[in-house]
């Protein structure tokens, strides 16, 4: 455990506590309150796993489409322990919690002991600056890095079908390739993108997506299946 730097944990979390003995209890395992006398997070955790629920509720309910089984999917794996646990990994915040000396000799960094020190925290920022202090570091550390995966996750999944698509074209040297935007519906935080995949300059199918990649991948896939069907028929 390093010294417990006060400053060093404020600039890391981008938040200055009013309240310092807060920030000291967010960070105050139960083996540690018991051997010294202080207050331990465990109610701070129950809090802030409450608050993190809400905060990223509310953004689903404003930035993604779908109904409430699926929005409730997402929700679960954004407040999943793994979660929790590689934003504290990121921001080094599991160097600082204060552990009784027992505890700290047997403890596994993979525990939710320390994947609940992200639930405290949120909590202890809650309640010493309000919501929006709450918001802001939620979004910063936990959203931040979901939007992140998905970004990289739709880059995979976009290439691949579009790819999978040039090779079956180029293998059979049927010309080339084309993807064409044909619209673009709904509100500016949460569009619908129609695209269009042409081959030779003849549109061969269409697909849509909260995105221009995620609509291009759509059309590729539906594109490579009408022409595997063409083929399988001998037409």
């Amino acid at each position: 455990m390093m010294i417990f730097d006060l400053s060093e944990i404020e600039e890391r979390i981008g938040y200055e506590f009013k309240d310092k003995m807060l920030l000291r209890q967010c960070f105050t395992h139960s083996s540690y309150a018991y051997e010294h006398g202080e207050s331990d997070n465990e109610l701070l955790e129950f809090f802030g796993d409450a608050v993190i629920e809400f905060i990223v509720t509310e953004y689903l309910f404003k930035n993604r489409a779908g109904d409430e089984g699926k929005l409730t999917a997402f929700r679960a794996q954004m407040v999943a322990k793994e979660p929790l646990l590689a934003a504290v990994k990121k921001l080094g915040l599991y160097e600082y919690v204060l552990l009784g000396k027992g505890q700290e000799k047997t403890s596994s960094f993979e525990e939710k002991l320390f994947s609940s020190i992200f639930e405290a925290l949120v909590a202890g920022i809650y309640i010493d600056g309000g919501i929006v202090a709450a918001k802001k570091f939620v979004r910063n550390t936990l959203i931040k890095s979901f939007e992140e995966k998905e970004k990289q996750s739709e880059k995979k999944v976009g290439v691949s079908e579009k790819n999978l698509l040039q090779e079956y074209v180029q293998k059979r040297k049927a010309g080339s390739l084309s993807y064409e935007t044909l619209s673009k519906t709904g509100p500016e935080h949460l569009p619908t993108f129609r695209a269009a995949v042409l081959l030779n300059g003849v549109k061969i199918a269409e697909g849509k997506g909260s995105s221009v990649r995620k609509a291009e991948s759509e059309a590729a896939k539906k594109a490579l299946d009408k022409l595997n069907k063409t083929k399988k028929s001998g037409r």
